[in-house]
């Protein structure tokens, strides 16, 4: 997929398609829209289509300065929910509901 302007450079970490990911050195790079979710306040939201450069061996993904701005933005502004283009049912899971007793002592500095 490609960005809206066509370039081949995420100018905010200096990545350019065929350099190196700065997180495990793989060349393999590519140009994706990407999803992600952040906290606000309790609730979790999710921001589709968020135009990334994604290293396609550790999944790292890079974002240029306006893409992270925008980000900063939507959460400055606190996703209002009639702005939401969908929504999604999360499930909620339990680690410590998952965690043999003995472990779970020890997790909490009991053992």
């Amino acid at each position: 997929m490609n960005f809206a302007d066509g370039k081949e450079t995420a100018p905010a970490v200096g990545l350019e398609i065929g350099n190196a990911c700065t997180q495990c050195g793989s060349r393999r790079l590519r140009r994706d829209l990407v999803k992600s979710a952040f906290w606000h306040d309790d609730s979790l939201v999710v921001v589709e289509e968020i135009p990334a450069v994604v290293c396609e061996d550790c999944g790292e993904r890079f974002f240029d300065d306006a893409t992270a701005t925008i980000l900063d933005l939507m959460h400055g502004d606190g996703f209002p929910p009639a702005q939401a283009c969908g929504h999604l049912h999360v499930p909620v899971f339990s680690f410590s509901a998952r965690v043999p007793t003995d472990l779970t002592a020890v997790a909490e500095g009991q053992g």
